[in-house]
């Protein structure tokens, strides 16, 4: 008998009876259920926007969310600052002025469609859920329900005791720019700068040299390199 396919008020009744938090919701499973190819959560912080949930496989959504924050601009940023939900079902059908850094940064690649919903708690914006598609094309309405659904019972997730900071838990959320945040510490004491200033320097190391964020946090961290003395 074939496997049911999943849905997402079913992912998220199972998530909340283990009372787990996040660990328990499955990015793949969801993205699934919303017929997207991939689901990743960033949530707001002193750096902007930290991602904290998606599918490790997930390499193509976690390099447009890892673009993104480079360039301060696209669909989750933009949701992120206005509380709008934000679609965009071909992106290399949006206007070049506005996010032409990104658009500029996505045009040799395929076409791909991006939803991103805020997750806010009444006011308060706690972040946003973003869906991925390889696929041009928008959701359809059940789909947009599903995603909205969602993005209020992630908010319940992280409301609850183990929500977002239950770190000890046997399979704790994945800091994905931990790196970046040793990376931006180290050259606050290297060049003597605020944590502010670098982050933005080194954004703007990555941006100029068109190298993945990543790798020049990489570098800062494992060998000690100043920006100016990174490799190029």
């Amino acid at each position: 008998m074939p496997a049911e396919t999943p849905d997402i008020p079913g992912l998220l009744a199972v998530a909340t009876q283990e009372g787990h938090g996040l660990t328990a919701l499955s990015p793949g499973a969801c993205a699934t259920a919303l017929g997207l190819d991939s689901l990743t959560l960033c949530l707001l912080d002193h750096s902007g926007l930290e991602l904290v949930w998606y599918d490790p496989a997930d390499t193509a959504g976690v390099a447009f969310e890892d673009l993104q924050f480079t360039l301060g601009e696209g669909p989750t940023v933009d949701a992120a600052r206005t509380g709008d939900v934000v679609l965009v079902p071909d992106l290399h059908a949006v206007p070049e002025d506005r996010w032409p850094a990104l658009l500029a940064a996505t045009h040799p690649k395929p076409a791909q469609a991006a939803h991103a919903v805020p997750v806010h708690l009444g006011v308060a914006r706690l972040g946003v859920l973003t869906g991925h598609r390889s696929t041009v094309g928008m959701l359809t309405r059940p789909e947009m329900s599903d995603l909205l659904a969602l993005a209020e019972g992630v908010t319940a997730i992280l409301t609850t005791p183990h929500g977002i900071h239950d770190m000890s838990s046997s399979n704790p959320l994945p800091l994905h720019r931990a790196l970046i945040h040793q990376a931006t510490g180290a050259l606050t004491v290297l060049l003597g700068i605020s944590v502010e200033e670098a982050l933005a320097r080194l954004r703007a190391y990555a941006f100029t040299h068109d190298i993945p964020l990543m790798d020049v946090a990489h570098d800062v961290v494992d060998h000690g390199f100043d920006l100016d003395g990174l490799p190029r």
